[in-house]
């Protein structure tokens, strides 16, 4: 399994094709914004994550004045503990800019 860190916005029809199912993702930095449940693209990227494990970091989600109530559902919130954790649990890191 591969741990995917994202951060910045991406674009569902390629990001998808590139991440195995079973993968685990945490969106940190800007990304967090795409994952607001009234964004854009957020029916479109609720159906891609649905095969993935996602996590979101909470400051980063704090820090841009989103709750988690306000997020698509399912997406696990870490501090940067969990963050850590997340990094030693997964051999194989790919970050996307």
């Amino acid at each position: 399994m591969m741990l995917h860190i994202v951060n910045e916005r991406v674009e569902c029809d390629v990001f998808f094709q590139r991440i195995a199912k079973g993968d685990a993702l945490i969106f940190v930095g800007s990304a967090v914004l795409c994952l607001h449940s009234n964004a854009q693209n957020a029916d479109q990227l609720k159906q891609c994550l649905q095969n993935f494990q996602c996590y979101v970091l909470e400051p980063d989600l704090l820090a841009r004045g989103l709750a988690q109530d306000e997020i698509i559902a399912d997406i696990k919130p870490v501090d940067y503990s969990g963050f850590v954790t997340l990094t030693i649990e997964h051999e194989v890191i790919k970050a996307w800019n």
